[in-house]
């Protein structure tokens, strides 16, 4: 405990001289980003201090923040009886007595602070296979360009699946008139189509970009890039798509929307207990 000075910045809450109802000049610093539990017998000011002192301080500077056209239509908050705050965050608070009548209503819920975190995961959260755990975004002929090696010799291939009204002959002859000849191999009726042999490809950039937008018109934004060591075989393979979706598993995934991260949502609850938290 600490009654006088200043706390460091953002470091905790400094309070001095608390006189709320019945707190008798209490002072007492409470460190931030910790769990913080506040006891003792009835009657001994418990609430008067997480409610009535320090929450409605909270409160009452963050409504300061707003306009006075907005202020006007927010309920009124008194400035607690204390002679100092210090590094007192905008602050919630949730009454125990208010009834929870089903395990969908959480902090969350009843603060509306979930509505705003749904729209942050939605916006601005980075997507992962989850299946492979790789990262899945949308390439561009640039981006790709950027993250392929620049020395040694690179080969670039597409995959093209065989319709089933095709036959193998009618794809491959198709491809020979768009001057596509070298299948790099070939799974059953899937092709891997050569599109360019480059040689110290961070020199020929232009030619990079060039090949890979073809490649990612005509393999359905997929692409394929190898390596290739001093013996002419290709080594590592590194695959891009331009949707979203995991080239090495296949998988396509839809934009990510709020309701995905919503548990009172059938997109987003969980396919055992339905967002209810109960599997029994």
């Amino acid at each position: 405990m600490r009654t006088r000075g200043t706390p460091k910045a953002h470091d905790s809450i400094l309070i001095e001289g608390a006189r709320q109802n019945n707190l008798r000049n209490l002072s007492l610093e409470i460190p931030l980003r910790k769990l913080i539990v506040i006891t003792g017998v009835s009657g001994s000011g418990k609430s008067s201090l997480a409610f009535d002192t320090i929450y409605s301080e909270g409160q009452r500077r963050y409504v300061e923040t707003f306009s006075a056209y907005t202020r006007q239509f927010l309920d009124r908050m008194d400035k607690p009886r204390v002679d100092r705050i210090d590094g007192i965050p905008p602050a919630i608070a949730i009454d125990q007595t208010n009834p929870v009548r089903t395990s969908r209503s959480t902090v969350g819920t009843m603060t509306e602070l979930n509505d705003h975190l749904k729209l942050l995961f939605a916006r601005a959260a980075d997507l992962y296979c989850g299946k492979c755990g790789r990262p899945v975004r949308r390439d561009t002929p640039e981006t790709i360009a950027d993250q392929l090696p620049k020395e040694g010799k690179l080969l670039l291939t597409f995959p093209i699946t065989i319709p089933d009204n095709f036959t193998e002959e009618e794809v491959k002859d198709l491809l020979a008139k768009q001057g596509y000849t070298r299948i790099h191999r070939q799974e059953g009726r899937k092709l891997e189509v050569i599109q360019d042999r480059i040689a110290a490809p961070g020199a020929n950039r232009a030619r990079v970009v060039e090949d890979l937008e073809a490649a990612l018109k005509y393999g359905q934004g997929r692409i394929s890039s190898h390596l290739v060591d001093a013996k002419g075989e290709p080594g590592e393979e590194l695959r891009f798509s331009s949707d979203l979706h995991c080239a090495f598993c296949d998988i396509h995934y839809a934009d990510p929307t709020p309701n995905l991260f919503s548990f009172n949502s059938p997109i987003g609850a969980c396919a055992t207990c339905r967002g209810f938290g109960r599997t029994n």
